[in-house]
């Protein structure tokens, strides 16, 4: 869609005092065109004072995060320490027999089940399927071990995170 803009010329001498000479504009040529005839167009920024910029910067939000906090997420809780307790339990013989190469990977993803895992842990919401699921394809990154093994050592260690999970919901609730 072209917009067309008329432009009101005065060409001196020419006996006409007013010439219509017609353009076509893309509709973004014409918000263009408009925008720098407007006032806020206008950039008045680097005009400020550097002091009034200082003052109005907003400045940088302190975290409100305790200092045993912040070093629990730099050492490992004793939530994420006691889910990869489970879910290695047992393993150790299996861990050994892996080639050097899956070993990464599978400490890996076990890591990150144990963390996400501990999340759910210490927020009291475990989601039965998704701890599965976690397990599952956490213990899937063993090569060359029989599916239905792997799949009946994530139902119990599953089983044994909820329980895992009951107790310190329990112990919290006597706390308080």
């Amino acid at each position: 869609m072209h917009m067309v803009a008329l432009r009101v010329e005065a060409t001196p001498g020419s006996g006409m005092e007013t010439g219509v000479s017609e353009t076509e504009l893309s509709g973004l040529e014409a918000d263009e065109r408009a925008y720098e005839q407007s006032p806020d167009s206008k950039e008045t920024f680097l005009e400020k004072d550097p002091a009034t910029v200082e003052a109005d910067r907003p400045t940088p939000v302190q975290e409100q995060v305790p200092a045993a906090t912040t070093a629990a997420h730099q050492a490992k809780d004793e939530v994420v320490v006691h889910v990869e307790k489970i879910m290695e339990e047992g393993l150790g013989g299996l861990y050994a027999t892996l080639p050097d190469d899956a070993k990464p990977l599978f400490r890996k993803k076990g890591e990150e089940a144990a963390i996400e895992i501990a999340s759910m842990v210490r927020t009291m919401k475990m989601q039965v399927a998704r701890v599965l699921r976690l397990v599952r394809d956490w213990l899937l990154t063993i090569p060359k071990v029989n599916r239905f093994f792997l799949e009946q050592e994530a139902k119990i260690k599953t089983d044994e995170l909820l329980e895992y999970a009951e107790a310190r919901r329990e112990d919290l609730s006597k706390q308080s």
